[in-house]
């Protein structure tokens, strides 16, 4: 069983190699010890907009598009599970140790709701989302722009944070609309 594991975190050392190659080729930033478990989509090609920190984990099917003006900041110790989207085209900040579980879609734009013209035609609506340290965004969850995560909060499964949102730091949330279930002790 341990061979097993430490042959697993051999291979997506490895990966995550190859992917720091290619940032790095794309004028990023990225810091020791980076793991990939598998390659991510890129809606856009990285511009120097992404930043990424040590002991830093990526997992599968995880999507980045990233608007020429745009960046991504992932700090020390983040973890990415899997089936993640990471849209922006201003920033997306994660913090120090904090961790996204699979299947939530992070958005920092929208298009323009105006009635006199297609709606795809529109332009976009843009606001940074900081998630700061030690935090967790639960299973299922969707985080829009403007939402900010303060330190120590989690966010509990399939939940919807917004920019109205006011979190409050180690506050455990849940819900739609978000309330608080109880602080960390």
């Amino acid at each position: 069983m341990y061979l097993e594991a430490a042959l697993k975190n051999m291979i997506y050392r490895c990966k995550g190699k190859w992917l720091k190659i290619y940032f790095l080729l794309h004028g990023c930033k990225v810091g020791k010890k980076f793991k990939c478990i598998q390659f991510p989509t890129f809606r856009t090609i990285p511009k120097k907009n992404i930043i990424i920190g040590n002991n830093v984990t990526i997992g599968k099917n995880v999507t980045f598009e990233i608007g020429n003006e745009g960046k991504l900041i992932f700090e020390d110790n983040v973890l990415i599970a899997d089936n993640i989207l990471l849209s922006t085209l201003t920033l997306i900040r994660l913090g120090r140790w904090s961790a996204i579980a699979e299947n939530v879609s992070i958005r920092g734009s929208f298009h323009e709701m105006k009635k006199d013209q297609p709606y795809r035609l529109q332009g976009n609506i843009s606001k940074p989302i900081i998630i700061e340290e030690d935090t967790g965004v639960g299973a299922g969850c969707v985080v829009l722009m403007g939402a900010i995560i303060p330190k120590g909060a989690f966010i509990g499964s399939n939940s919807l944070v917004t920019k109205n949102d006011e979190l409050e730091p180690y506050g455990i949330y849940g819900g739609n609309p978000l309330k608080l279930l109880k602080k960390r002790t």
